[in-house]
């Protein structure tokens, strides 16, 4: 066999639920099996021959039965596909796996949770293991032997570089085990294809984002894998992306102003598709204390024109409040005071600049003016 035309992905979390989208977190979580399907359309598409699931296919095994016949029709589909699945930290080979307790499809291999291989086709085998359990602590060497003559191809989950309890996955597992590919899973940020030794080796990342720790693209590899060499492309897979964006808007004077400049920057950014995504504005600049930020309202308008959307007001007022600060007035102390915590907590700077705020309209209000 010269070389395989291979679908590498991980970290699906079928299951998943991100609770931050409220009302739409439900739906949002039935998407990913789409995802999934769309995963197998391009595996289809490429002529793919072995489809691997480098662990956490499943967000946990508490799973209804209704979503695994789901997945297990979604596979059988694709019968001339083979699907290799080794289980991660989220979804361990156990005795509540949907893996052990249904009957699989015909061509989907579940690694055990010993070091296996399987022959896929005559001169190509797969290697793996599956966690048992939501820790493990790994191991310097694979203690299965690639062979020479075959094209060796290593799906597994773990952590490259990092030496915890998630299948710490070190330079010299990776060289002694002479794969001509391996394919992790558990880093949701996809890698480049990089090598140790003769062993081609990349994170995929996951299929879709699940928060706005996990921006932009996300997707999948297809992959032809030979004895010399290992060729790769990136398929975007995802149906949405979270975007993240900073948005100053000190020239603005009302709410209606902020929402037609967070809306102009996200169409010019993004472009006509902008509406399918979900997004972390930010607001920043120096605003006066006579325009009036209600995040609330913003994100609902925007949720009527994009799928999610969640305002963070970051703004500082147009005020010189290092020299406010060193007045010896109450005002003062209170300025003196609110830089002081929001220096020292500066992850909890959009509640205390709020009160900041709140605080100086309050002293000017007493004196009979706003600040």
């Amino acid at each position: 066999m010269s070389e395989i035309k291979v679908l590498h992905c991980a970290d699906l979390h079928i299951g998943a639920k991100e609770s931050a989208l409220k009302e739409r977190a439900t739906q949002r979580r039935a998407e990913m099996l789409l995802t999934f399907e769309r995963i197998v359309e391009v595996a289809v598409e490429n002529q793919v021959e072995i489809l691997l699931i480098s662990g956490d296919f499943l967000h946990n095994n508490s799973i209804e039965s209704s979503v695994v016949e789901r997945i297990f029709g979604i596979i059988a589909s694709a019968p001339h596909i083979k699907f290799y699945f080794s289980a991660g930290n989220h979804d361990p080979l156990n005795f509540e796996s949907p893996f052990t307790k249904n009957k699989l499809p015909e061509n989907l291999f579940v690694f055990p949770t010993e070091d296996s291989v399987f022959e896929a086709k005559e001169g190509v085998k797969i290697y793996g293991k599956s966690f048992g359990e939501i820790l493990n602590t790994g191991s310097e060497e694979f203690s299965l032997k690639a062979d020479e003559n075959d094209i060796n191809i290593m799906c597994i989950h773990g952590e490259y570089g990092m030496n915890n309890q998630r299948n710490p996955i070190t330079d010299t597992f990776i060289e002694k085990s002479n794969m001509d590919y391996m394919a992790l899973g558990h880093i949701h940020k996809r890698s480049d294809i990089q090598k140790i030794g003769n062993t081609y080796f990349s994170y995929c990342g996951c299929p879709e984002g699940q928060g706005f720790d996990e921006l932009g693209e996300k997707g999948v590899y297809i992959l032809t894998v030979s004895k010399e060499d290992v060729k790769a492309q990136f398929v975007p897979t995802n149906k949405r992306m979270h975007i993240a964006m900073d948005i100053d808007i000190s020239e603005a004077n009302d709410t209606t102003d902020i929402y037609t400049k967070i809306l102009g920057t996200i169409s010019e950014s993004i472009g006509g598709c902008y509406g399918d995504n979900l997004y972390k504005i930010t607001l920043s600049g120096q605003v006066s204390d006579s325009v009036k930020i209600d995040t609330a309202d913003i994100s609902a308008r925007l949720m009527q024109v994009v799928y999610f959307a969640k305002v963070v007001d970051n703004t500082v007022l147009k005020i010189n409040l290092d020299e406010l600060k060193n007045e010896m007035t109450l005002k003062g102390i209170f300025v003196k005071n609110m830089l002081k915590k929001i220096e020292e907590n500066p992850e909890d700077f959009e509640r205390l600049n709020k009160a900041l705020k709140i605080g100086l309209n309050a002293f000017g209000k007493e004196e009979g003016a706003k600040v």
